[in-house]
Parts: C-alpha cells; structure tokens; sequence
C-alpha cells in the first residue's frame, strides 16, 4: 500500500498543507479545494487547483517531493508550493498520519490520510496573505498511484 509521500502544503501539498481538514466553504484563510498527486520513481508531484485568495496564490499552485518510503504510516515533509503566475512560493512542514477508516474517500482509496502542520516561510505576493506560523490542515485519500482530498473538504492554510 503506497502512502502519500508530501503536502503542501499540499500540502504537498500538501500549505495553499489543526489535524482535522475544514469542511468545503468553512475555512477562513487561504484554502485549496482540489489536490491531485502522481507518484512515480520516489517522487510525488503535487498540483493545487481551486485555491483562493487568487491575489495570493494565483488560483492554483504545486511542488516535486520525495516520496514517503511505501508502507509508511505516519512522518514528516518539508514542502514548497509554487503559486501560479508568479504570486511566489509557501514553504511548510507538514505532518500526515493514517487515520482509521476511509471516511468520504472513494472506492480504490487505500487509507485515508490527516495533514497537519505550520508555514514556516515564503517568498513574493504569496508571503502577505499565508503567513509564518499559520496552520497546514488537509484529509486526504490516498490511492495505490494518486492521492485527492477526502470529498467535502479543503487544503487550509
């Protein structure tokens, strides 16, 4: 069973990557409603789509990480999303654990991921709006080759 091995932020991910994801619509900071990963060859690419305040991320955004080692339950990333459009980068550490059960994720999900997690720094118009400190949260669906966020909810930040 492969896990999801970054964000940012996204959080990979896994940051546009609390422990529990914000329902669709209820997060209050900038947020990304669609995640979607490819692993291949150790790494994981992730891509942010849906991301508002598009002043801040351009509306959507992405990294390359090294992939968490297959079979790993829980660990840590540091990640950084570039924004679209050259609204800059957010750079994360971001925990992620498998949860119990599947929640909302689709049929083929392997296990169900918890992201959390803090911004630790950034560059370009992306750094006014997501701010050093601010939380990383996320539940994600992981599948055997891709990952997407648990259906209902958000990327926050």
């Amino acid at each position: 069973m492969r896990k999801f091995g970054g964000v940012l932020l996204a959080a990979a991910m896994v940051l546009s990557v609390g422990l529990i994801a914000a329902p669709a619509g209820a997060a209050a900071g900038p947020q990304c409603a669609a995640l979607k990963t490819k692993t291949a060859n150790g790494k994981l690419t992730a891509s942010l789509s849906k991301c508002t305040p598009t002043a801040a991320t351009g509306g959507a955004g992405g990294g390359t990480f090294a992939a968490a080692a297959k079979g790993t339950k829980s660990g840590t990333l540091a990640i950084t999303i570039t924004w679209a459009t050259g609204h800059g980068t957010s750079k994360g550490n971001v925990t992620f654990t498998t949860a119990k059960g599947l929640g909302k994720c689709p049929k083929g999900t392997t296990s169900l991921l918890t992201i959390g997690g803090k911004v630790i720094g950034g560059t370009g118009t992306a750094v006014k709006t997501i701010k050093v400190g601010q939380k990383i949260s996320a539940a994600v669906c992981a599948g055997a080759t891709s990952d997407t966020l648990e259906p209902g909810t958000v990327l926050a930040i």
